[in-house]
């Protein structure tokens, strides 16, 4: 059996450690093998080590039609990984509506402010990103806070999932979560406040706890404000 040589870059072994291989016996279209890790198929190439450890990229063109499918099959089952610089996240809190809402008999009348998060992605890869899935937590503070002292938190919690549009090569899209709502009230001449019923309680969005997923693997993971953090934990 003789060995392929293969006129093909050699590339550093840098950052290569954690990534998956499995060992193959690869021929070429002459009938030349060789055994081999493969570390990752992508774009038509196979990333291969040798036993001495030497990396390659390996054009699939060169393989026997056989192994080309081998490669592919093993592509579809062991896709790569992104990795955190996949995508860019940049975001920012806002209101993003007013309605007005009166009360039996005109004494109270509300505006209710509808806030969230305006988020944009910005794809850093060479490739499509499809299957965009951010999952989220918007923290929510309000002025009497005795509701929530049993659960240990001083915000009520709103989670949601928001499914994103695929993002093309070195693009970017931007999206909104969804909102909670913060009350402000105008009081009718003459209405004293206190003086009855039930004492209206404002709602302030304090923050969010996001998870961005592309497939099943997170890619970001972003706590604002930081100090959320320390006091609670993202349940389900």
């Amino acid at each position: 059996m003789r060995l392929i040589r293969l006129p093909l870059l050699l590339i550093t072994l840098l950052g290569l450690a954690s990534l998956h291989a499995e060992m193959l016996t690869l021929t070429d279209k002459q009938g030349r093998s060789i055994q081999a890790d493969v570390i990752s198929v992508e774009n038509e190439t196979a990333k291969i080590k040798r036993a001495d450890g030497q990396t390659f990229d390996l054009p699939l063109s060169n393989l026997a039609e056989a192994d080309q499918r081998k490669l592919r099959d093993w592509a579809k089952a062991n896709p790569p990984k992104l990795g955190p610089d996949a995508i860019m996240l940049e975001f920012s809190r806002a209101k993003f509506s007013t309605d007005r809402e009166s009360q039996s008999g005109g004494a109270v009348t509300a505006y209710k402010d509808q806030w969230g998060y305006s988020l944009t992605l910005t794809n850093r890869t060479k490739k499509e990103l499809v299957g965009i899935r951010a999952e989220y937590i918007l923290f929510v503070k309000q002025d009497n806070t005795s509701n929530y002292r049993d659960t240990g938190s001083k915000f009520r919690r709103v989670k949601h999932t928001t499914k994103a549009d695929a993002i093309p090569v070195l693009s970017k899209i931007t999206f909104r979560t969804e909102t909670v709502p913060s009350y402000r009230y105008v009081l009718a001449p003459g209405w004293v406040w206190g003086s009855g019923g039930n004492q209206p309680i404002k709602d302030t969005l304090h923050g969010m706890w996001l998870r961005l997923y592309v497939g099943d693997e997170l890619i970001v993971e972003k706590i604002t404000p930081d100090d959320l953090s320390k006091t609670e934990k993202w349940r389900d």
